[in-house]
């Protein structure tokens, strides 16, 4: 035995059931093993392939959504924009509406106070004239003693008072009929 087992032509006879287990081994594994281990790679390849196709897809749709989102942004930007715009004006247009609306009112109030000075000074002159009247008619009834037409009195009074009031350059004023002012 000795010899067997150093001989290169026959070597130790074990080998060949050894071989043959090899064999019926490496079928089973080709036949029963192997294709699991396909179907798990190949589902494994398509769950890889799908995840990347998904990425890609995502990764277009987060572009797409980035533009879709600078352009809302740019239009409400620019919508921002045009509303300070238009407030400016509309602020500006109602100040200069209110400052119009003062200036009306101003000259309204200032033409108010002209009008009552005028008439006050109207009253004014009236009052006066008949007291001035008044204290003519006395101070000749007193003087003379003895009366006299009021109504000629009061004539000679206006025409005084008239020409008194024209040397000074005031308007005269008028009197109410029957001779009292």
């Amino acid at each position: 035995m000795i010899i067997a087992a150093n001989n290169i032509v026959f070597p130790n006879i074990t080998i060949i059931p050894e071989f043959i287990a090899f064999l019926f081994t490496l079928a089973w594994v080709g036949k029963y093993v192997v294709p699991r281990v396909n179907r798990a790679m190949e589902q494994r390849r398509q769950v890889i392939r799908q995840s990347i196709e998904d990425a890609e897809e995502a990764r277009r749709r987060a572009q797409e959504a980035e533009v879709e989102y600078r352009r809302t942004m740019d239009r409400a930007r620019a919508e921002a924009r045009q509303m300070v715009e238009e407030a400016q004006k509309m602020g500006d247009q109602v100040r200069a509406e209110m400052r119009e609306r003062a200036e009306q009112e101003y000259e309204r109030i200032v033409s108010r106070a002209n009008a009552d000075i005028q008439a006050s000074a109207r009253r004014a002159a009236g009052e006066l004239r008949q007291q001035v009247a008044e204290m003519v008619v006395e101070v000749v009834d007193k003087v003379v003693g003895q009366a006299f037409d009021e109504d000629a009195h009061r004539q000679l009074i206006d025409r005084t008072i008239a020409e008194v009031e024209a040397q000074s350059g005031a308007a005269p004023a008028q009197t109410a009929p029957g001779g009292r002012g």
